[in-house]
């Protein structure tokens, strides 16, 4: 047994340049290598080739490989082969497998070990890389630092594949770098000659190792622009390991490490590997299970999940088999629901879990919003089975959410004209079986009963007695389910296809007699075929009636709308009176909130038809109907007082959300409101100024500013008003101070919206700025002479009657005031107070302490330089003006100057003109 000791007192001795490789160290020195070279020879007596020889019996390559190697002839070789031998006496004679005491090791000596590793991957592997490999900038460094020696190469990856099963020189991914190098050693001797000790190496690799490390250093090496063979190589190992176990989930877990990149790029980037045309179809039905498979265990991770929505999706384009196979995917996932194994009483088929991951997975698959997910088209034969679900669970659990996005997602995904009647009629007639077993649709087993669990949310899917239907209402459930949702226009659709049906169920022809019905089943078959349908239509349509949004939607559909309702009006069999009175009775709730479908052209039709109606029809009730719908169209349309108030208070219980958004949006429909002079909100204006000072506490910006505009808005309105509310609001102590600085904000953009007309409200908004600039709050100080420099802008006409006040505001401030941002906002209040002078004849009383006062803070060289810029900045406005005034006062000298003139002395000479008179030629 050799003396590890000695070797480990080696170790120290020398100086490791090349390890730690992964930190970029590219720039050691090269003094380094003979003096390791040195320190090799020197204390370790054996020779080098019997060194060599040791390593190629232990590693197992021939005496034709060994006698390719020459360890003289370079000194790199000679301390590849000296550094070689050294850690291999080391981890041979140290059990690191074991956790005896006597085979333990320092930490000290095991960062040495991880240091000499690492300096050797560097001299043996990526040293005699491939050279197209130096294309790239990892791999740069290394060129021409050794003449690759294959035999040296292959000695190399023998030792690092035994030397990387010892787990502890993993420490902190140390040997990360050394597996890549190893990588691209294997890859580069493939190029020239494959062996099983190659391939050994490789599923060392794969098995042993992480496999995300894996696919991460094999897409390294694949970004480099290599030659076809060694491309072709790596390609070839990337399809291999995508189509073995785990082989897309170590590939989405190999790219998810990348910082910076969003969830969506990554799961856009892994679909374009994995789903590509050039996979055999054995590989894509293979990578398709795994996916899914993927998908499932990933159910509850949102991020990782769309990477398998967006893969199958992919897989799904490429081809029609990929499709059948998803398809069978599917069918399979809800075969124990449609045709469960065991059909045994009382026996549980699910828990409550298992539904809701199944339906969760589909919810993701088909209405994902950040990926591109299956076609809802998929759908459509489990309508029946999804609805039927929907029934059984409870509303509030969100599985039953999640059912309903799917079935809205799935029609309204269909074509409105005629895809989508023809769904719903099959899902009315209860129409299963198809032309084609593809076509056939799915529903829950007749014998599957949902039960209430122990939890209200919950259920309990088993197996009933033998004599168990399944209920298929959809009269009842299809209307629910899309009441419920926020799809209104879908539910407007489905409302006009199952109107047309009503239609066509009122033109079809009856049988003259029925034939005699000798049991009892018959009778109840005979009835469900002749009346169920039209039972399921009339109470779908009679809960759809009352919904409001579905009013609003059908009132921009009006052609298509009269056009079912005269068709229905031609029909004159006597059974449906009921429901011809069902109809009336619609649209006259129709005509009532609805200005724009009386005045509609096809109204004029429509009237005919009910005045035809009226003629010839015996039941007074449709007689009564059709006369109350007549007037009302014939009529003047007057709105009612709920439909004259429907807009302000609709834009009151946005306003009143919680969300930013909804509240701006509420602001700006009650400042349309007010510029179209609607009459509910002017009467309510007091409201909407209770609801402004509400909303103005808001932290979004977005929010105020709209805030501020309905306080412009409403200043045309009731401008006393809105100046003492707000005033009063800037003025109470007890508010915030954020609060009272916005509502400063917001008086003086209302000041500025009023203009010149301000004056008449001078007293309120000088009285209000003129007290902030007393209060003892700097903040609030400050911001009060901010508004009140621009006020006095405004106001500057009316100086006179405020300025002594003024003045002595802003000295106050100048002498006794601490806070530098009030004292600069008053000097700008004397900037601002010259800049809406217009005539200075008419202020001359004021001109000159206002210029003392700016000229001796101008001249102040320790004043704060942002004052100094402030008085500069008024001192040459009144330059400005001074010059204007004199310059005008010149020029009107000037046309009044006297001139006294005797005609005919030292006159100019006339201008001669090109067509003389003839008289004045001589």
């Amino acid at each position: 047994m050799a003396n590890t000791a000695k070797y480990f007192a080696l170790l120290e001795c020398l100086k490791f340049d090349r390890a730690l490789a992964n930190k970029g160290n590219t720039s050691a020195s090269q003094s380094s290598l003979p003096n390791n070279l040195l320190l090799l020879h020197k204390y370790e007596k054996m020779e080098l080739n019997e060194q060599l020889h040791k390593l190629c019996l232990v590693y197992q390559l021939s005496p034709e490989q060994e006698s390719s190697i020459d360890p003289g002839k370079s000194p790199t070789v000679a301390y590849i082969v000296r550094l070689q031998h050294v850690l291999h006496v080391i981890t041979k004679n140290i059990n690191f497998h074991s956790d005896a005491k006597e085979d333990l090791i320092s930490v000290a000596h095991l960062k040495l070990c991880i240091k000499a590793t690492q300096e050797l991957s560097y001299y043996t592997l990526r040293c005699q890389l491939h050279e197209d490999f130096y294309k790239s900038p990892i791999f740069q460094e290394a060129k021409g630092k050794l003449l690759a020696n294959p035999c040296l190469l292959l000695l190399g990856i023998q030792f690092f594949v035994d030397l990387l099963q010892i787990r502890q020189f993993h420490l902190a991914n140390s040997m990360e770098q050394v597996q890549r190098d190893l990588l691209a050693g294997i890859m580069s001797l493939r190029v020239l000659e494959d062996s099983p000790k190659l391939e050994a190496a490789i599923s060392y690799l794969w098995e042993k190792e992480l496999k995300a490390d894996y696919f991460r250093h094999i897409l390294l090496l694949k970004a480099t622009p290599l030659c076809q063979a060694l491309a072709e190589a790596l390609h070839q190992q990337l399809l291999e390991k995508l189509n073995s176990p785990q082989g897309f989930v170590s590939l989405v877990d190999a790219l998810q490490q990348t910082p910076n990149v969003s969830a969506t790029r990554h799961a856009e980037i892994i679909a374009g590997i994995v789903a590509r045309k050039g996979f055999s179809q054995q590989t894509q039905g293979k990578m398709i299970v795994q996916v899914w498979e993927y998908c499932v265990f990933y159910l509850q991770d949102a991020d990782k999940l769309c990477v398998g929505v967006l893969s199958l999706r992919r897989f799904y384009d490429l081809n029609e088999r990929n499709k059948r196979q998803i398809e069978d995917i599917i069918r399979t996932h809800w075969e124990t629901l449609i045709n469960p194994e065991d059909v045994i009483s009382g026996l549980i088929l699910m828990e409550n879990q298992e539904l809701c991951n199944r339906i969760l997975i589909c919810q993701h698959l088909f209405c994902s919003s950040s990926v591109a997910c299956l076609p809802s088209k998929l759908l459509v034969p489990y309508l029946p089975l999804l609805l039927q679900l929907y029934d059984c669970l409870p509303l509030e659990a969100p599985a039953a959410s999640q059912l309903s996005n799917l079935i809205t997602r799935c029609l309204d995904n269909r074509e409105r004209e005629n895809e989508l009647p023809e769904i719903l009629l099959r899902l009315f007639k209860w129409q299963m079986n198809g032309e084609m077993e593809s076509h056939h649709w799915h529903t829950l087993h007749p014998r599957i009963l949902i039960i209430p669990g122990q939890d209200s949310l919950k259920v309990q899917i088993k197996v009933a007695h033998q004599d168990h239907q399944v209920a298929h209402d959809m009269g009842r459930i299809l209307p629910g389910l899309l009441l419920s949702s926020f799809h209104h226009s879908l539910t407007c659709n489905v409302f006009l296809a199952l109107l047309r049906f009503m239609g066509n169920q009122l033109s079809e022809e009856q049988d003259g007699g029925v034939d005699l019905l000798s049991q009892e089943s018959e009778l109840k078959d005979f009835l469900h075929s002749k009346y169920q349908l039209k039972l399921d239509l009339l109470i779908a349509l009679n809960q759809m009636v009352a919904h409001q949004p579905l009013r609003t939607h059908l009132a921009t559909q009006t052609k298509e709308l009269l056009i079912i309702l005269q068709d229905l009006m031609q029909s004159k069999r006597g059974y449906n009176d009921h429901i011809l009175l069902i109809i009336l009775n619609l649209l006259e709730e129709l005509l009532e909130g609805s200005e724009e479908l009386r005045l509609s052209d096809g109204t004029k039709d429509l009237q005919e038809k009910l005045r035809k109606l009226s003629r010839e029809t015996r039941n007074q009730q449709i007689l009564n109907s059709a006369q109350s719908v007549l007037s009302k169209i014939q009529a003047a349309w007057r709105p009612t007082k709920a439909l004259q108030t429907k807009h302000f208070h609709e834009a009151r219980a946005i306003i009143e959300k919680d969300q930013y958004h909804l509240q701006a949006y509420g602001i700006q429909l009650l400042i349309d409101l007010m510029q179209k002079k609607d009459p509910v909100t002017l009467s309510q204006a007091h409201t909407v100024i209770a609801l402004a000072l509400t909303t103005l506490k808001s932290k979004e910006s977005y929010v105020f500013l709209n805030c501020v505009r309905l306080f412009v808005q409403l200043v045309h309105v009731m401008e006393a008003e809105v100046l003492d509310k707000l005033s009063d609001e800037y003025l109470s102590d007890t508010a915030p101070l954020d609060r009272r600085l916005v509502v400063g904000e917001a008086i003086l953009k209302v000041a500025q919206e009023l203009g010149p007309l301000c004056y008449r409200y001078k007293a309120v908004l000088l009285n209000c700025f003129m007290h902030g600039a007393r209060s003892l709050l700097d903040e609030f100080r400050m911001s009060a002479f901010a508004n009140l420099a621009q006020l006095c802008r405004l106001l500057a006409y009316q100086v006179q009657n405020f300025f002594q006040e003024l003045l002595h505001l802003v000295n106050s401030e100048l002498t006794s005031g601490h806070y530098v941002p009030a004292k600069r906002a008053a000097v700008l209040v004397l900037a601002e107070l010259l800049n809406g002078m217009d005539n200075l004849l008419d202020y001359q009383e004021m001109l000159l302490p206002i210029y003392r006062l700016l000229r001796a803070i101008e001249a102040e060289e320790f004043c704060d330089p942002q004052m100094r810029q402030h008085a500069a900045n008024g001192l040459q406005i009144l330059n400005e003006k001074c010059r204007l005034l004199i310059q005008t006062s010149l020029e009107e000298q000037q046309s009044l100057q006297k001139q006294i003139k005797v005609l005919g002395i030292k006159d100019e000479d006339p201008i001669k003109r090109k067509n003389t008179h003839i008289l004045e030629l001589n």
